[in-house]
């Protein structure tokens, strides 16, 4: 029976607002903000409530992260161009767009268990012990990637929502009980 938890562990949001932001000015005006030119084009900056680090570019581009559900990130976007607004880095006019770019979730599949070097050898996985000590598998469609732990536990990233979670998990759930019947 294919029945598991899938814990949403952080989500990641990309759009833009419909005007770009001076960053050397938003940078002195928002309270907590970070950057590193030399590394980075963007402007970091950590919302407290609702909790989200935003990655902020001068064309109005953003990457929003470290939330839990597209609620909560609509929530955290719209105090931040509520704050711009007020801090007379975009007008009141400004809007934003954005949508659900990639989901980190884990998975606990404790029934199946499996070395990692047998798993990288009947999948088509990713595994140096040397560099990471759990197999990488990639699935192909939708695209996503598992982190498979020796306990049964997976990680899994790359997925839009939690329906491509589910259909490639039960994709890959499948092919581990036709391995390992």
């Amino acid at each position: 029976m294919f029945d598991f938890e899938i814990t949403v562990e952080n989500i990641v949001m990309t759009g833009a607002f419909s005007e770009g932001l001076d960053l050397s000015v938003a940078n002195q005006k928002l309270e907590g903000s970070k950057h590193n030119w030399k590394q980075l084009s963007g402007l970091s900056f950590k919302l407290k409530k609702p909790s989200a680090t935003f990655l902020l570019f001068q064309n109005g581009k953003f990457i929003c992260t470290n939330i839990k559900t597209k609620t909560k990130g609509n929530q955290a976007l719209t105090k931040l161009l509520n704050l711009l607004k007020t801090e007379n880095l975009v007008s009141n006019n400004c809007t934003f767009e954005c949508c659900v770019k990639n989901l980190v979730a884990s998975v606990n599949l404790s029934s199946a268990n499996i070395s990692p070097e047998q798993f990288t050898n009947e999948f088509e996985s990713i595994y140096d012990p040397n560099k990471c000590h759990t197999p990488l598998n990639k699935t192909d469609p939708p695209q996503a990637a598992f982190l498979v732990f020796l306990t049964g536990k997976l990680i899994c990233t790359g997925a839009a929502n939690k329906e491509e979670i589910k259909k490639t998990l039960k994709k890959f759930y499948n092919q581990l009980n036709e391995q390992n019947p």
